[in-house]
């Protein structure tokens, strides 16, 4: 498990944006924008989630961190629909190496 945790850190930090997007009130989004919004916001809690869920509250803490990081620094600077290709790719490398 030890060495998917950067891909749980990457699955955080680039849904960040997408999953923060919810709480800025902006014009009228369209369907398309609101379905990226709703996945990314399901993989950005579910990586938290997981973040402490095989770990002590401090590796979880160091984690959450770590993908936040990602996100202040990396995350705002690709479109959306990259960051979430990227966010996806990454929880579903770190679910495929724990799953199996």
């Amino acid at each position: 498990m030890g060495p998917f945790l950067p891909f749980l850190c990457i699955a955080i930090g680039f849904s960040w944006a997408d999953c923060s997007s919810i709480f800025v009130s902006g014009p009228e989004k369209s369907r398309i924008r609101l379905a990226l919004v709703t996945v990314s916001t399901s993989i950005f809690l579910c990586a938290i989630g997981l973040s402490f869920a095989d770990h002590s509250l401090l590796a979880g803490t160091v984690l959450v961190a770590c993908g936040m990081t990602i996100a202040l620094a990396l995350g705002r600077n690709l479109s959306s629909f990259w960051s979430l290709l990227i966010s996806v790719g990454g929880f579903a490398i770190y679910l495929h190496g724990v799953i199996d």
